[in-house]
């Protein structure tokens, strides 16, 4: 007997049960398989690098003094403040950029009795440390005159031992953030459909994205320094985005 005869002779009540039940039957079919392809996701990492150059340097020039008289101390440190200073304006840096450090005194015989001070060596008992900072846009050159120390410790400065050079800051990275998340993305992009083509799918929307923190560090890992980001005039950013995207 043919379809359209059997349902002639079915009550009109089942027949409507009967298209209701094939229609709701292949709704949730799709609907599984849609649910189910829409589970299919890829998570990929998009890196994003970029070279910069430090725009600030400070650098904190740092000496002390020893002796016995406290007053002498002082006026030898006064001494090799004017010399420092001296020594870099007559290098190319200017009054403005300069500013001498805070002065600390150092007594060894501080909370001694006068009778724990009898018969002890005075010669070194106080000490007084303090420096000149220099702050300048000019980073080569105080790069260049930051190797120049010996022509100032030949005048009788004593650097300090915790002497370690400039530091250098890149202060640009709010200008470079947005290009280089583009790039990031645009690269984790190319790597979701590297994968989807070796998986014969297709990319689809994004399902959920992250962005890393962006990290600056030493371009030069042999620096002539230190290998130090905050010593390195030359650096490199870097910021890392991941993307979780639905595959098709």
């Amino acid at each position: 007997m043919k379809l359209q005869e059997k349902f002639k002779n079915m009550p009109i009540v089942w027949v409507i049960i009967l298209s209701l039940g094939v229609a709701l039957g292949g709704f949730f079919i799709g609907n599984g398989v849609y649910k189910s392809l829409a589970r299919r996701t890829v998570t990929v990492k998009g890196l994003a690098e970029m070279d910069v150059v430090a725009d600030t340097a400070i650098w904190n020039i740092k000496f002390n003094r020893v002796g016995g008289d406290l007053t002498k101390v002082q006026t030898a440190i006064d001494q090799d403040i004017n010399k420092t200073r001296e020594f870099l304006l007559d290098n190319g840096f200017h009054e403005d950029e300069l500013q001498n450090l805070r002065i600390t005194v150092r007594d060894k015989f501080a909370g001694y009795s006068e009778a724990q001070r009898t018969g002890q060596d005075s010669s070194d008992r106080y000490v007084i440390e303090t420096g000149v900072m220099v702050r300048s846009d000019s980073v080569n050159l105080v790069d260049s005159v930051s190797r120049k120390m010996g022509d100032l410790v030949r005048q009788g400065v004593t650097v300090t031992e915790d002497y370690a050079g400039p530091i250098y800051v890149f202060n640009g990275l709010n200008d470079i953030k947005i290009k280089m998340i583009e790039e990031a993305t645009k690269n984790a992009t190319a790597a979701g459909e590297q994968f989807a083509k070796d998986a014969n799918a297709r990319l689809g929307k994004i399902q959920s994205a992250n962005q890393g923190l962006f990290t600056v560090s030493s371009r030069d890992q042999t620096d002539a320094w230190s290998d130090n980001e905050k010593q390195s005039i030359n650096k490199r950013v870097r910021v890392v985005s991941t993307i979780t995207f639905y595959l098709r």
